[in-house]
């Protein structure tokens, strides 16, 4: 019985760790847009950014 509780547990902290730290980066880094000066309007760098 204690074994399977601490499989349990062990499972448990492995999947939140890996949900943390592997899974959330690779799916936040594809989902975010790149940040502007006037909160997504223009693309500094290209013609005509009006930024300055």
């Amino acid at each position: 019985m204690q074994t399977i509780l601490v499989l349990i547990t062990f499972c448990l902290a492995t999947g939140y760790l890996l949900k943390k730290f592997v899974w959330n980066p690779i799916f936040e880094g594809r989902q975010k847009t790149p940040g502007t000066l006037d909160g997504g309007k223009t693309k500094c760098g290209k013609k005509d950014c009006g930024c300055h």
